[in-house]
């Protein structure tokens, strides 16, 4: 019986592997479980808004730092625990990640209902076209795995520089770029140096094995929006111009939230 249903789920999984690339599979109802409100609790996580965001548009969010395992874009932006349909009405976010993370038997259920989806081309495109309308927020998180590494408490090293993908993608299709920055992030491991092993150390929460983030709260500050015009074939002088436009966006963010969250000691580094 056991065997009969895991080839079944398989089945099923081959069947609908194209979903995540085309829409998702959003549930309201999923994402204002309790267990949601919990999750957010714990740390705790806190949305906060600097302008209304225009519903009749689409949206790209930059969020900064990826930080150990990205819970503030976790929390924030695949649940309602935050507040954030209520903060951005008729703006659905969507917390987009890699493929790798829908090939997961039943996790990935979990993640399409919360909205989450593929953040390939393809389906970022699916989206900024129009397939769905207008009101969608795609959050991206730009740092990625190498900015992973980079994860230490008491920093903010952003590895930016040499991402200009979504930049592309914002100007191709007029979509608005939003820079995001979770305050607290980094802060919720401590890296361990065990004799200089591991470049960087290793990321230590709570229990024996450390897995478990600390309780520390995190700040999640969405940014005013780049208004950006659609051009179909932007020029690398286009991608660039934007792309530092966005840069300096972010670290005006970061200094004038920095001291409002417990991070004025902290410099803003962009690698």
């Amino acid at each position: 019986m056991t065997l009969l249903l895991c080839l079944l789920y398989g089945c099923w999984m081959y069947y609908d592997r194209h979903v995540d690339s085309q829409g998702g599979r959003w549930s309201e109802r999923f994402r204002q479980l309790s267990v949601c409100k919990y999750f957010t609790k714990y740390f705790p996580l806190k949305l906060i808004k600097t302008e209304d965001l225009d519903p009749n548009g689409n949206y790209i969010f930059g969020f900064h730092p990826h930080g150990a395992f990205s819970f503030g874009a976790l929390g924030n932006f695949c649940t309602d625990a935050t507040h954030f349909s209520t903060l951005f009405p008729n703006i659905r976010p969507h917390l987009m990640l890699l493929h790798l993370q829908f090939l997961f038997p039943f996790t990935r259920e979990i993640l399409l209902r919360l909205g989450a989806c593929c953040v390939s081309k393809e389906s970022c495109e699916y989206f900024l076209r129009g397939n769905h309308g207008t009101g969608h927020a795609l959050v991206i998180i730009i740092g990625g795995a190498r900015e992973m590494y980079l994860t230490k408490a008491n920093t903010m090293k952003l590895y930016l520089k040499n991402r200009k993908g979504f930049v592309t993608l914002a100007l191709k299709h007029g979509a608005s770029l939003v820079p995001v920055i979770s305050f607290g992030e980094n802060e919720l491991y401590r890296r361990l140096n065990f004799f200089n092993l591991v470049p960087n150390g290793i990321c230590w929460g709570r229990s024996f094995f450390g897995y478990i983030p600390l309780r520390r709260p995190v700040v999640t500050v969405v940014g005013k929006p780049i208004h950006v015009n659609q051009n179909v074939n932007p020029s690398t002088e286009d991608i660039d111009q934007l792309h530092n436009q966005y840069m300096q966006a972010v670290e005006e963010l970061f200094e004038t939230n920095k001291d409002k969250y417990g991070l004025g000691h902290v410099k803003l580094e962009i690698v």
